[in-house]
């Protein structure tokens, strides 16, 4: 049987292969069923519940959106505490906009909350909440230097 971290890092990695293609029916497998999940998204609006992100993904892609790729840069770092745990990296997602014809690389930031839940009870690993954030970096680093 393979640990948590190797659990949490399959769910993290098969999340980010469903971002490819927003295949939205497929994103599904990571989160809880029912409203309990939350998320901070990039587009900068809050979902709540799995299937208020799956109906974004839908629609998006209806639009012409879509990730062409998405890759960690920085991590996952994962700190487990029994039944939750924290995971935290930096990335880009190459992002095709309505009406382009190239993908823009977008860097970001996540921290993905989990818990050994999917919604109905059983113990398997899910991302309960979410927070995604382009990385501005206009400003320096320590202030002043």
């Amino acid at each position: 049987m393979s640990t948590d971290l190797e659990q949490i890092l399959e769910v993290h990695k098969g999340w980010y292969e469903t971002n490819v293609g927003l295949v939205a029916d497929k994103m599904l497998a990571y989160f809880p069923e029912g409203d309990g999940y939350h998320q901070f998204n990039l587009n900068g609006h809050t979902y709540h519940g799995v299937l208020d992100k799956h109906r974004l993904w839908v629609n998006s892609a209806k639009i012409g959106l879509d990730i062409t790729a998405i890759r960690d840069t920085v991590g996952p770092d994962v700190q487990v505490f029994g039944d939750v745990a924290l995971l935290t990296a930096e990335g880009v997602a190459d992002l095709l906009m309505p009406g382009e014809s190239e993908s823009v690389p977008t860097p970001f930031r996540t921290t993905e909350f989990y818990r050994r839940d999917d919604g109905k009870g059983n113990a398997v690993w899910r991302i309960w909440h979410m927070h995604c954030s382009v990385m501005d970096q206009q400003m320096p680093k320590y202030g002043t230097e």
